[in-house]
């Protein structure tokens, strides 16, 4: 049978095939390109007058996963020390410093579980494999990326790399990367450039890593968004 879909099914389509942060539906053709978004007034969080009770309420509303510590500390710091009530827009920013995106300081910070310090830190429990087990890795642990030994493979390069010239087959050793690329935060607050310079530290994490870093695969995963990325490299 023929017919219109009624709004219902349109939305419960709309929800299997579309991506709610960066598509919508245009029940008409576009006459505009402005968006008619205008950016939201800035304002203060009472924390002079209410203390704690305003960055709770500031929290839960825009979702800054500040914890105990967290308001605990800011509270303390614009009471106290700045002597000022802090806005929307400082505490935004707060969140961002604070994300997972920016805190990577946090892994080689103290270690505290149930209120008692232990030896070592985060990053050390997790090289901890590594020193268990050394056998495979060519590159671990060194800037974003790291590379498990690979195999001899019959490919093309340039005969010479100071001047034009023809590609001659070599036979080389090339070893495969693998490396992660979160996006979480800035994806989440603007979602076309978290995902574009997530997508290109993504390429930068194996250009860094040794000579002849080859992109090969590219998967992104979401939510949360995750980018990982296959890529070969010869020793470096």
């Amino acid at each position: 049978m023929d017919r219109s879909l009624s709004d219902e099914e349109i939305s419960a389509f709309l929800g299997l095939v579309h991506d709610r942060m960066t598509e919508c539906r245009y029940p008409r053709p576009l006459e505009s390109f402005a968006t008619g978004v205008r950016p939201e007034a800035a304002f203060t969080i009472p924390v002079l007058a209410q203390g704690r009770a305003a960055l709770e309420r500031i929290n839960r509303e825009m979702g800054l996963a500040f914890d105990d510590w967290d308001l605990d500390y800011y509270t303390a710091l614009f009471r106290d020390r700045v002597g000022r009530d802090p806005t929307n827009v400082e505490c935004f920013d707060i969140a961002q410093s604070n994300s997972e995106h920016s805190r990577h300081w946090f892994f080689k910070g103290r270690l505290v579980v149930d209120g008692k310090e232990v030896p070592g830190h985060l990053l050390a429990l997790v090289k901890g494999t590594l020193d268990a087990n050394p056998t495979n890795s060519v590159i671990a642990f060194r800037d974003n990326s790291s590379a498990i030994r690979g195999y001899a493979v019959r490919t093309i390069l340039p005969a010479g790399s100071n001047q034009p010239g023809p590609f001659r087959p070599a036979d080389v050793e090339y070893h495969v990367i693998f490396t992660a690329e979160t996006h979480n935060f800035p994806s989440g607050v603007a979602p076309f450039p978290g995902a574009e310079t997530g997508s290109g530290g993504r390429i930068r994490d194996v250009h860094a890593t040794g000579r002849g870093g080859l992109v090969r695969i590219g998967i992104s995963i979401g939510p949360p968004k995750v980018e990982l990325g296959e890529r070969t490299v010869q020793e470096a």
